[in-house]
């Protein structure tokens, strides 16, 4: 086990990509499940690039189906096999959100779709990390939650339960697991500062807004000596 191999859900998107690079670059082995691999290459293929300080990243990337529980099972099976059962960190950044709607109008094809994408990828990746890092009494998993998940919010009921269920979970599985030396965490940024929330803040709500490279340095230096629910950008 001489590589430190992390798996990074989400790591094409505009939070994991730096969670990604933030690893690669600390010399970690870094597998991602993705959908597209040209969307992967154009992230990350810098062999192109100018910058005298190009060095070679192992950051490597399968097809997954993150909504396909038997898609992700086969995921982790095959970079445990590939890695000889060596996975150290788990990252879910994989989720969404979906513009306000009262609790009178919500469909329930609306809500299991939220439901879905936001806790049970982050159920699925963990459960079979953990079968994991349970051979090897050791291991970290750390996924990306939100404020409404701590604190009901009005018009977003099924975002704010879907968060409430990572959290939950992560906080479960510290319950049953940490006596095995495995460790999970809950990062809960109030709104993190993305293109496409740009779109829609105004200059002074940006300003206050979590940056995607600070929520990578923190989620990096995680010890044993942090809390297992991480607070960002809260008043």
């Amino acid at each position: 086990m001489n590589d430190k191999v992390a798996i990074i859900t989400g790591g094409t998107g505009a939070l994991g990509r730096f969670i990604v690079d933030k690893y690669a670059k600390a010399g970690w082995k870094v597998y991602i499940p993705v959908s597209s691999l040209k969307k992967f290459m154009s992230v990350f293929d810098n062999s192109q690039d100018d910058d005298s300080s190009f060095s070679l990243r192992k950051i490597y990337a399968f097809d997954c189906e993150v909504l396909n529980e038997e898609s992700v099972v086969e995921f982790v099976q095959k970079v445990a096999a590939l890695e000889k059962g060596n996975i150290g960190v788990l990252i879910n950044t994989v989720g969404g959100y979906r513009p306000p709607v009262n609790t009178n109008e919500i469909s329930t094809k609306d809500f299991d779709e939220l439901f879905n994408l936001n806790f049970k990828t982050t159920l699925w990746f963990s459960r079979e990390v953990l079968k994991v890092m349970l051979n090897n009494k050791s291991g970290r998993i750390v996924s990306i939650a939100a404020k409404p998940g701590l604190e009901p919010t009005a018009g977003i009921l099924p975002y704010s339960v879907s968060k409430s269920a990572v959290i939950n979970l992560m906080e479960t599985i510290n319950l049953e697991f940490s006596k095995d030396n495995i460790k999970c965490y809950s990062i809960v940024p109030t709104v993190i500062e993305t293109p496409s929330n740009r779109e829609w803040g105004t200059e002074a709500d940006i300003k206050n807004w979590v940056k995607s490279e600070d929520m990578a340095d923190v989620i990096y230096n995680l010890n044993d000596t942090n809390p297992s629910i991480i607070k960002m950008g809260f008043n």
